[in-house]
């Protein structure tokens, strides 16, 4: 890159959408406009975006943090949070709205940096080189890049900039804390310097394992994992402990891809919250097979077929379940091929508690280079099946052909049909 050093070393940014559903709500909303400010989070509404606002059962998607100072956290049913904050305002969400904000947004930090790579909806990584003509002060270069965000969306961001992907995630959740929302670990000793006093709660990517880490490794703090020594961590998780090891003491050899959204797909899965829950066989089953199918529709656009396939089960009040997978001696796309392994895992693993939630997902994932054929089975015509229903599908819509069980009563299609994400567009 002209006007760099080649000497330079790169740094790697996150920079993260603050409450974005609840954000870009705020921003679109003539009302609050002029008296809001870039520095002063007080300065919005307190402001919901819920599932479900005709329900006081909806759940909170997303909350301002003049909501938040008032006791209203995500996932929190929307009763509880009116009573929480009675003069809250809440409003149902509008997801295809957010999509088309977080493309812009992120093509914004693509245009700005010579490196991106989405991350999720309101997060995405960049990087540039320092020391640098273009960057002569990182920490400048990200606030201005916040400013830029700000003038043209109206939506609030923090960036954590660290040596690496990972660092830059924790730097990130550190920036929370920081006036003007800009947090810079220049080097590995300062990322170790933040990091080891942390909980082991804070570690970011571990989810359940930290659980372990603290009951049976004994480790309370992040800088306790770093002193384990790297064979205990192997014993203990396998491939995942050399990773706890790195990050541990602050390593990340991941590099940005920049080309992540042309990459094949790693897997697929839908998930579905239900009106109410299911307690009955053949109605869980008649969810299961809706997400199948719409699984193995994507896998097919992509021309691709995977042999594991997995279900999960999330209780009532939304906790407890399980999840569980298995995989097959063939790789397919095809729903009647893997539906009765889902229903060999329904069978094994549940409980027989209400249903409130279920998902459905396919990986291990190969393309399309040929087919097995089957003496007892016309696998060409099945397979043309679905080409048509596919095509069908793509020029009417989701619901031009149906299932004769997605008319029952406990049939989700025609519902998730008009929704994206399993929210209204």
């Amino acid at each position: 890159m002209e006007g760099t050093d080649l000497t330079a070393e790169w740094i790697v940014g996150l920079i993260d959408m603050q409450s974005f559903y609840a954000s870009v709500e705020v921003a679109t909303r003539a009302e609050y406009l002029r008296r809001r400010f870039l520095e002063a989070d007080d300065s919005d509404p307190a402001l919901a975006v819920t599932g479900d606002p005709k329900r006081r059962s909806g759940i909170i998607l997303a909350a301002t943090p003049a909501a938040k100072a008032c006791g209203v956290s995500t996932a929190m049913r929307l009763g509880e949070a009116l009573h929480a904050c009675p003069s809250l305002v809440y409003v149902p969400p509008r997801m295809q709205l957010y999509i088309d904000t977080s493309v812009r947004i992120h093509e914004t930090v693509r245009q700005t940096f010579p490196k991106y790579e989405p991350f999720s909806v309101d997060e995405c990584f960049f990087a540039f080189p320092s020391p640098s003509d273009l960057f002569p002060d990182p920490v400048q270069a990200a606030a201005d890049l916040r400013t830029r965000i700000w003038n043209q969306f109206r939506i609030r961001s923090r960036v954590g900039l660290a040596p690496n992907k990972w660092a830059a995630k924790m730097a990130n959740k550190a920036a929370k804390k920081v006036s003007g929302g800009v947090l810079w670990w220049r080097s590995q000793e300062n990322v170790l310097d933040a990091i080891h006093p942390l909980p082991v709660t804070d570690m970011w990517g571990l989810k359940r394992r930290a659980a372990t880490l603290q009951a049976e490794l004994g480790c309370s703090t992040i800088g306790d994992v770093a002193r384990l020594p790297l064979g205990r961590l192997r014993a203990r998780f396998g491939v995942w402990g050399e990773v706890i090891h790195r990050w541990a003491n602050g390593l990340d050899y991941s590099e940005l891809n920049t080309d992540t959204m042309s990459l094949p797909h790693q897997g697929y899965s839908h998930r579905t919250t239900l009106p109410r829950d299911y307690t009955r066989r053949d109605e869980v089953t008649v969810v299961i097979l809706e997400l199948l199918d719409e699984v193995c529709t994507r896998a097919r656009q992509a021309q691709q077929k995977g042999r594991r396939i997995g279900l999960g089960l999330t209780y009532a009040s939304l906790t407890g379940g399980f999840y569980k997978a298995k995989t097959l001696p063939f790789a397919s796309n095809h729903s009647e091929a893997l539906y009765s392994t889902l229903l060999e895992l329904l069978d094994r693993h549940w409980d027989l508690s209400g249903v409130r939630a279920v998902s459905v997902s396919l990986d291990q994932l190969g393309f399309e280079d040929g087919v097995q054929l089957n003496l007892l089975e016309d696998i060409l015509r099945r397979q043309a099946l679905w080409a048509t229903v596919d095509e069908v599908r793509r020029n009417y819509g989701e619901t031009s052909l149906m299932r004769l069980s997605s008319l029952l009563p406990a049939g989700q299609l025609r519902e998730r049909a008009h929704k994206i994400g399993g929210h209204t567009a």
